[in-house]
């Protein structure tokens, strides 16, 4: 056995007092694989659960969406349950792995998705997904390409692209032209600006940062050439000549005055809606947490597109995929797979898209005449889908939550504790490439 899989079986084991007993009061909620099943050669439905962690707004989309395909057909029912935030999800599904009580099918976070397929809890996709109940090819073909790439593992797709978001720059239209510049395209552009408000004196920055900045910082290293982490190769030169002055950029926008991290406030959302900096670089799925904020304090606001380093346009992608479960029968992995094709369709992905935030996984929904007319009432939304052909996804990797935890904690000890760049992104590269090097 390999070690990937002594860790993630410790990990469980750990945490299954914990997690079991706080999931004790809601197990009649979730049925077991075989009584939520009945055998396709009776003729019967055949039902599926869904795990997600999908909440308010998003919750409310998600049953409509679940409802629709209830009603679509009558050979698959599916029922949805809300697991809580992430974090509780993940635990649930770690848990009920051990257990031998997995859903039929769940939302997961590109980064757990290699550890649950190594440990083969999940089914590979990449023969079962087109089929006359699932995807055509031409709907295949029509999903971006960095998106699918986000939860391929050994040459093998193990979840599909569902709940995605791209970065985009926030900006606040008052405060560039009080200053008479554009919206900055370039990061040069941002840091002339940073100098000229910090010349006038100004309270507000001129950039504001999340306090994970982890997507920043690898977008620029990306940007100016470096490699990062490679999912081919299994290498990494995150300690690189490139690598290090993406970093050092942002420090020095931090250190002299024109950029800052949420701080207490957690994401950057308020600050800038309470008009504390010209530019914000978040989520495009944080659109819903500025408008309201921004409401309030009569921000004049809207979005654009990552500012180019070295004349590179790239955004990241992130948000979650949906997985299916090797617990599952066949009839239900069919069924979960066209669950998935339902959800995918120009239309609904559409509708997923205007009613979140998140962003079409697939380049004809932009098509839909709903999503245009939305996008014309909606400009703000139209810059995460200018990016969506150049967005890429980070490589996952058995050990992912390892290295990320490794990459939070050096980022923090050079924000916060001054640590020297080179030194920390240097012993970043080594426990980064002990971890790949140890789950080759």
């Amino acid at each position: 056995m390999k070690k990937s899989k002594k860790l993630l079986a410790g990990a469980v084991t750990l945490m299954s007092a914990f997690v079991l007993g706080a999931c004790g009061a809601g197990e009649g909620e979730t049925a077991t694989t075989e009584e939520n099943s009945s055998a396709d050669a009776t003729g019967e439905t055949v039902e599926i659960t869904f795990w997600h962690a999908m909440n308010g707004p998003h919750q409310e989309t998600i049953t409509k969406l679940t409802d629709a395909f209830n009603e679509s057909q009558d050979q698959y029912v599916v029922e949805e349950q809300n697991q809580g935030d992430y974090d509780t999800l993940q635990q649930r599904i770690m848990a009920s792995g051990v257990s031998g009580d997995l859903p039929t099918m769940a939302q997961l976070t590109p980064g757990d998705v290699p550890d649950l397929a190594e440990n083969n809890l999940l089914v590979p996709l990449t023969d079962m997904l087109v089929s006359d109940s699932g995807f055509t090819q031409e709907a295949m073909d029509d999903i971006y390409e960095g998106f699918l790439s986000s939860s391929t593992y050994n040459e093998e797709l193990y979840a599909m692209p569902f709940s995605k978001s791209t970065r985009v720059m926030y900006f606040n239209q008052d405060i560039l032209d009080e200053y008479g510049v554009e919206v900055p395209t370039t990061w040069e552009e941002v840091e002339a600006l940073g100098e000229q408000m910090v010349a006038a004196g100004d309270d507000a920055v001129a950039l504001g940062l999340e306090n994970s900045y982890e997507m920043e910082y690898e977008t620029l290293a990306h940007q100016n050439g470096a490699e990062f982490i490679n999912g081919e190769t299994m290498t990494t030169d995150i300690g690189g000549e490139e690598s290090v002055e993406a970093l050092t950029l942002l420090m020095d926008l931090i250190d002299q005055g024109y950029a800052r991290t949420a701080g207490e406030d957690g994401f950057f959302s308020g600050p800038f809606g309470r008009g504390e900096s010209a530019l914000y670089i978040g989520s495009s799925a944080g659109l819903a947490h500025v408008v309201p904020v921004a409401e309030e304090n009569g921000i004049n606001w809207s979005t654009a597109e990552l500012p180019a380093y070295n004349d590179t346009q790239l955004t990241l992608f992130a948000g979650n995929d949906l997985g299916v479960f090797s617990s599952a029968t066949e009839e239900e992995q069919q069924a979960a797979i066209a669950f998935m094709a339902f959800l995918l369709e120009p239309e609904n992905t559409a509708t997923w898209a205007i009613e979140t935030g998140y962003v079409p996984i697939r380049r004809s929904a932009l098509e839909v005449e709903e999503y245009k007319t939305y996008l014309e009432e909606n400009p703000r939304a139209q810059a995460a889908n200018l990016e969506l052909e150049y967005g890429m996804s980070s490589p996952s990797f058995v050990g992912s939550g390892e290295y990320r935890n490794n990459l939070l904690e050096t980022l923090d000890g050079v924000l916060v504790n001054d640590a020297d760049i080179q030194e920390s992104l240097t012993q970043l590269e080594e426990s980064t490439q002990a971890i790949l090097d140890e789950n080759k």
